[in-house]
């Protein structure tokens, strides 16, 4: 499989053409938007990849839409096949020009093309006598370097001329130059004209023959409806005709009349590039998707500046009656954070106590080479009489990045995330671990999403995009704002926690949130493709050492679906499975590196974080709410690889429940720590210390250590947390 490559990032830099992988069995090019279209190239070797790269960049770079291989256009006397040729060759020697870095892989990679047989076989040992003058041209170009082409005096002046032509101009000028050679002095190699059409009486006979033949069972000989005939002929966006002919690579079918001649080089490699695609045994490719485009992530983060803004116009829709409401948790906004900082103490001395043991246990001792004057009187039995010096490890630097479900089935329990997140942002805070916390819906009001907005779409994707879904991801909160807009984001989490709780009017919550934050479904593996950004920017920002990536949901992701331009259709070759929801797997290209998704759902999320640990060193650590008992059940089953987990299997994981408050798994569903938690158990609220009057020593004791326990368990994303970063 070719991957982006450093290569490719300089080369088009210069123009910053926007380059996708795709589905495709021709490599495109739109003029208009400057997009260059890639098939899926199995992985032939460095060299291989970098000319197949070198060359589409060149004439995405250097050849206007007539010149492209499998360009309609039809410009008279010159052969398709002609024009391929000649235009390689200018628009490689341009790009070697410019990339000298290019010369030797393309070189070899050429090389290995032509033994293994794309140029045809027949080239191998060939009498030179019997090859035309445009196969010797296109050999010398491509191969020169390992094959000896030989000229006569008259040949090499057009072979010096084609490596010499600066224009597309000079190109067409060229072919028809060889073309009229070749009929001269080579008239015996010309392609023979093509059989002759039969003349009407010969089809009547023949339709008369077909009238008297049965047709086959189960066949209907209807002609095509006319909305199939529409179909085939939609135009193309892309700066093509979607009817164009498509075949290997760079669709090689020749355009011009047949008896003008082909070369045979030239459509023998054009034949053979359909080997180089990366398909399974059933010519099937896996399904290909591309990273959002920088227009769509602009989108789909919504800065926390701008959720602040919308969050006040709801609030200015209120009435008196209620705005009174909302003032009553406004006023128990700083005892309540008050409360929390005292909560949060046993976490701090917590992570500060195992951060001191991690350094203890990787200090390194040694000797100074100064002597310890509290050991020299033992110089006559102990040679070892020199001071010894220990040095700590270093600790390391932390951050934070979590995503939390905005999804429909988490407002029942969004007040008791809201209470735990702030006990777990208050710690992140006195630890001075950077941090950053988003949502993730699907009700982004620039995509059209949510119930705020009637197809709004502002955005236009690209053909292989992975499709965004309304994504919204509001910024919720992050260690870098101001004190102002800090306080501003704790006190709306406060807001939705306390207007959530049981004696409130949880209806109220949607009049102090952002379009952009309202419930919806679970786009989570699209959210994770996003957090690749937010993570890169997070650790270039912050210098963090130990990565930590945390997901809160109660459930699965939704299916990913791929972007379709159906005017790219004759340029596609077959997928498995289809291009929404499918269960099939996806490569996808994530920051200029392919990521396999196993599918487009579950396995697609274990996939994605992963490549997440892999990229950024991340630990990734899940939180899973479930709802009820049969959820609860079923992720654990899921978690270790037993969909049909019964009763008795269940039982050790109830009595860690009944012990810790949730369920601890390892590496597992793509997280290094994964915990299972009950959603209507998230409360951090403790019974008050009050033991009876007549306790004993004992009885006291036992119930302060009753109620010690319970503090700390009840943050549970919080003391977890704190052990998954003090390590």
């Amino acid at each position: 499989m070719i991957k982006h490559k450093s290569t490719l990032a300089k080369l088009l830099a210069k123009e910053n053409i926007t380059v996708q992988y795709g589905n495709y069995s021709t490599a495109w090019f739109d003029i208009k938007d400057r997009v260059l279209g890639l098939p899926m190239w199995k992985d032939m070797g460095k060299d291989v990849a970098d000319l197949l790269i070198g060359h589409e960049v060149g004439h995405a770079l250097f050849t206007p839409f007539e010149g492209w291989h499998d360009s309609p256009e039809k410009l008279e006397g010159c052969p398709r096949t002609y024009i391929n040729v000649i235009e390689d060759a200018r628009i490689e020697r341009h790009i070697k020009d410019a990339y000298v870095g290019l010369v030797s892989p393309m070189a070899r990679g050429y090389k290995k093309l032509f033994d293994d047989g794309f140029f045809g076989t027949e080239f191998h040992d060939m009498d030179w006598n019997n090859v035309k003058l445009i196969d010797k041209i296109n050999l010398k170009a491509k191969v020169g370097a390992h094959l000896d082409v030989p000229f006569n005096d008259e040949e090499i002046v057009f072979y010096d001329r084609a490596m010499k032509t600066e224009t597309f101009d000079e190109v067409l000028q060229l072919v028809r130059d060889v073309l009229a050679y070749t009929k001269e002095n080579q008239e015996e190699l010309l392609t023979p004209p093509p059989a002759p059409e039969p003349n009407e009486e010969d089809e009547n006979q023949e339709n008369q023959e077909e009238q008297n033949e049965a047709p086959a069972p189960g066949h209907d000989d209807v002609e095509d409806s006319e909305e199939e005939k529409k179909e085939e002929e939609v135009p193309s966006t892309n700066g093509e005709e979607s009817n164009s002919p498509a075949s290997g690579s760079e669709a090689g079918t020749p355009q011009g009349p047949i008896d003008e001649d082909v070369s045979q080089s030239d459509e023998n490699f054009r034949k053979n590039e359909s080997s180089l695609l990366d398909v399974d045994e059933k010519g099937e490719q896996k399904l290909v998707a591309n990273d959002f485009s920088k227009d769509t992530k602009s989108k789909i983060v919504i800065p926390f500046k701008q959720l602040s803004k919308e969050r006040q116009q709801s609030m200015s829709t209120l009435d008196n009656m209620d705005m009174e409401r909302i003032d009553e948790s406004i006023f128990k906004f700083k005892t309540y954070m008050k409360s929390i900082k005292k909560d949060v103490n046993f976490a701090v001395k917590e992570f500060e106590m195992r951060k001191a043991a991690y350094r203890y246990s990787r200090s390194q001792t040694a000797k100074s080479g100064s002597i310890d004057v509290n050991r020299v009187w033992s110089y006559k039995t102990n040679d070892d009489i020199f001071a010894r010096v220990t040095q700590l490890a270093d600790a390391k630097n932390h951050g934070m990045v979590m995503v939390i479900d905005y999804s429909g089935s988490m407002a029942n329990i969004m007040g008791n995330v809201m209470d735990q997140l702030l006990h777990l942002v208050t710690f992140c805070k006195a630890v001075n671990i950077p941090f950053e916390v988003y949502g993730f819906t699907s009700t982004n009001t620039a995509f059209g999403g949510g119930y705020w907005e009637e197809g709004n779409d502002t955005s236009v994707q690209k053909d292989s995009e992975l499709y965004h879904q309304s994504l919204s991801m509001p910024q919720l909160v992050t260690s870098k704002l101001n004190k102002t807009d800090y306080e501003r984001a704790l006190l709306n989490m406060f807001l939705r926690y306390d207007l959530n709780s049981e004696d409130s009017r949880p209806w109220l919550e949607r009049y102090i949130i952002s379009k952009n934050e309202d419930y919806g479904s679970t786009p989570l593996n699209e959210a994770l493709v996003m957090s690749h950004t937010i993570l890169k920017n997070f650790k270039r920002n912050h210098n963090v050492d130990n990565m930590n990536f945390v997901v809160i949901s109660d459930g699965a992701t939704n299916g990913s679906s791929i972007v379709k331009d159906y005017d790219l259709k004759t340029k596609r070759v077959q997928t498995r499975g289809g291009y929404y929801g499918s269960n099939a797997g996806i490569n996808i290209n994530i920051d200029n590196k392919i990521v396999n998704l196993k599918d487009s759902r579950r396995g697609g999320t274990e996939s994605l974080l992963e490549n997440i640990q892999k990229t950024f060193n991340a630990t990734t650590i899940g939180f899973f709410i479930a709802d009820d008992r049969y959820s609860f059940k079923n992720k654990i089953g899921e978690a270790i690889g037993n969909e049909w987990i019964d009763g008795y299997e269940l039982k050790p994981f109830n009595r860690e429940y009944m012990k810790n408050k949730c369920i601890t798994l390892k590496d597992t569903l793509g997280y290094n720590e994964f915990y299972v938690v009950k959603g209507k158990q998230l409360s951090t609220d403790v019974e008050e210390f009050e033991p009876k009057e007549d306790a004993s020593k004992g009885q006291i004791t036992m119930a302060f250590k009753k109620f010690s326990k319970s503090k700390k368990l009840n943050k549970t994303l919080l003391t977890n947390f704190g052990k998954a970063v003090a390590e």
